[in-house]
């Protein structure tokens, strides 16, 4: 191409003109090679969540930049099933649900983690492939003034957020909206139980302002005053923890969440993403990821004079999540989690407005009523069934339980509308 524009030049334009345009030439591929370094790297947290460990990573001699696609779980799986159109090297993501679905599609490249604290904290489902590099909690972030407004105390679990007290005064996620509470949810049933957390779920979702459209937007909008209190991740509350109307409490018995990264296999840039997984395995990673700006936790030991050692150690020593139940009703939970809460949200809402209104007014507790709106049509032993489990797989199938499901909460809400009449 040089040689060519050589003779043209020579003739045309005159030497001077034809090393103005080679150095132009130069400059192109120069800006192209540059570009072509860059990572890129698709996530599920917000940016906020990312910009501290990309900053720091940046200051490292060699390091190349990164450029972060942020999305839902659901959203990423759409674009890389169909293509890796935005040329993505790297996930990060609290999801093992995405990093399970990209590894059964033959997206991701092995890797090998030769950290054993960070090896135990991975499914062993996805443990060729993807890596944790830190860990969270689960709780609940607090408006302490709206609930000074109201007169409120504080909620510290899952239970006190049953109580009527709390009327349009809490915000949640969908599990079909964010893997992460999809992980709080499941949690809260492992532990409780399908029945009872559940019920613990419907009367909660009676005490709810919105359903958030994402993990991270319903810290921001408890920050805005729009509701007292709701479960999220810690990372999200500890980033706004310098707000001092904001407070955040660990359930008491919070599962782990580790944050997974993976490579893509058609990264073209493979070498340079392991580096940066690398990096964030390494004592100088880690030690950024145990800074508070991460609102996260390493995956290694923090050193016992560390002010945020003895939460870590709370987390590393809960049972962790059945993952594989987690991972083969996923669809279950979260079609069953839409159609009893959040296409019903309003009608919900009006049924437990009633029931506390026949509860104060009685002076005494309605546990027949109760049971009527905090029960789901599948039970226990149907939810961990494998077989049962697979016709969720069918979406004509899922979509017709979906409407029997519908029928069957509608007809118990109206029962229960019909016995709160009969007391009037």
């Amino acid at each position: 191409m040089l040689v060519f524009m050589n003779g043209i030049t020579n003739r045309l334009l005159g030497w001077g003109h034809f090393w103005a345009i080679s150095l132009c030439f130069m400059s192109l591929s120069a800006s192209c090679l540059g570009q072509s370094k860059e990572l890129v790297m698709a996530t599920t947290f917000s940016p906020g969540a990312t910009a501290w460990i990309i900053q720091r990573w940046q200051t490292e001699p060699g390091s190349v930049m990164i450029r972060t696609l942020n999305r839902t779980s659901s959203s990423l799986e759409q674009l890389l099933d169909n293509a890796n159109a935005e040329n993505v090297d790297l996930i990060l993501t609290s999801s093992p649900m995405l990093l399970q679905h990209l590894q059964e599609h033959q997206k991701l490249a092995p890797f090998d983690n030769v950290l054993p604290e960070s090896q135990r904290l991975v499914p062993d489902s996805i443990r060729s492939t993807s890596v944790a590099v830190a860990i969270s909690g689960f709780g609940l972030l607090i408006n302490r003034s709206a609930l000074a407004a109201r007169h409120l105390s504080p909620p510290a679990d899952w239970g006190d957020l049953t109580q009527p007290k709390y009327q349009n005064a809490l915000l949640m996620s969908s599990p079909s909206r964010s893997d992460t509470n999809h992980l709080m949810v499941e949690s809260l049933l492992q532990q409780k139980g399908w029945e009872e957390g559940w019920a613990t779920l419907l009367a909660s979702a009676g005490n709810l302002v919105t359903i958030s459209s994402r993990s991270f937007g319903v810290a921001d909008k408890i920050k805005s005053g729009l509701g007292v209190a709701g479960p999220v991740i810690d990372n999200y509350a500890n980033l706004l923890l310098n707000d001092p109307h904001l407070a955040f409490t660990y359930f008491p018995r919070s599962a782990v969440s580790p944050t997974y990264v993976a490579v893509l296999k058609n990264s073209q840039h493979g070498n340079e993403a392991r580096r940066f997984i690398r990096y964030l395995l390494s004592p100088e990673g880690q030690r950024i990821l145990a800074d508070a700006n991460t609102g996260k936790y390493p995956v290694t030991q923090l050193a016992p004079d560390n002010p945020r050692a003895a939460q870590q150690a709370i987390l590393m020593n809960q049972p962790a999540l059945n993952y594989r139940l987690i991972l083969k009703r996923q669809q279950l939970v979260q079609r069953m989690f839409d159609t009893a809460i959040s296409f019903r949200l309003a009608q919900l809402k009006d049924a437990w407005r009633a029931l506390y209104s026949a509860e104060a007014r009685l002076k005494r507790p309605l546990p027949e009523i109760r049971a009527l709106l905090t029960s789901v049509p599948i039970d226990a032993r149907s939810s961990e069934d494998e077989a049962w489990l697979a016709q969720f797989d069918n979406k004509s199938v899922a979509e017709q339980q979906m409407m029997e499901w519908q029928l069957w909460f509608l007809n118990n809400q109206r029962q229960a509308i019909s016995k709160l009449e009969e007391l009037k």
